[in-house]
């Protein structure tokens, strides 16, 4: 086989590995400040918020300590009006937002408990009869790597990257207050990093895992240098 062969031979083999490898980026990757993280429910879904004074957020990145994102809840059965007659509340008054823990990113790990979430990230906004509700721009939601004493809070809850991102909990009664008890929705699950631990969010990021680049580079460089090696092989095999 002639070398121009060879070298065809190892160019094919490399596209095709970087070529997949570049498909692993893009199936992760999300335009910059536009990923949507939605709950499986549909009820609620959380982003970077497009009016954070930092600028717009860096591609396929956690959240940054500190950062604002807007939390949007449509909407829904579990907290309307009928819902919470139901549970015989109120249909007047806040509803409570709150980070909290998730272990494991899964159902099965949502919080049960006010120890699993922090108190000093609270924030109340008025009760519609629909269920729905939002904090957005000014009064967007910050999220922080926990436990962090930027809160002013002790918590127990922590949670920010995998194998434990963080949930936005919507309590109808304040969680510390019995609200677990009571009817609550919580966001999809959401990374949040350290950053450079101002807690500032000075590196919006949008709430996603990070492309192991540093891991697949090399696995791609790898398989392309087995390759040339596998047919050199077979080559001198066949010689001899």
């Amino acid at each position: 086989m002639s070398i121009r062969h060879v070298s065809r031979t190892v160019a094919i083999l490399a596209a095709a590995v970087l070529g997949s490898f570049a498909f692993l980026i893009g199936a992760f990757a999300h335009p910059a400040g536009a990923a949507t993280l939605t709950s499986a429910d549909g009820y609620t879904s959380v982003q970077n918020d497009p009016s954070d004074p930092n600028g717009p957020a860096h591609p396929v990145t956690p959240y940054d300590s500190g950062q604002g994102i807007d939390v949007n809840v449509v909407a829904n059965p579990v907290l309307n009006a009928a819902g919470l007659a139901a549970a015989s509340l109120p249909d007047t008054g806040s509803f409570y937002f709150e980070e909290c823990e998730d272990l494991g990113g899964t159902a099965a790990g949502l919080p049960t408990k006010p120890a699993q979430c922090d108190n000093g990230t609270l924030i109340l906004t008025g009760k519609a009869s629909d269920g729905s509700a939002s904090l957005t721009g000014v009064n967007a939601f910050a999220v922080f790597n926990l436990p962090t004493a930027a809160t002013g809070y002790d918590t127990t809850a922590s949670c920010g990257l995998s194998p434990n991102p963080c949930v936005v909990g919507i309590f109808a009664v304040n969680p510390s207050l019995g609200g677990f008890a009571e009817p609550h929705l919580f966001s999809a699950p959401f990374q949040v990093a350290v950053g450079d631990g101002s807690n500032s969010g000075d590196n919006p990021g949008d709430g996603t895992p990070e492309v192991p680049l540093a891991v697949g580079l090399p696995l791609a460089a790898a398989a392309v240098i087995g390759g040339s090696v596998l047919y050199g092989r077979r080559r001198r095999q066949r010689a001899a």
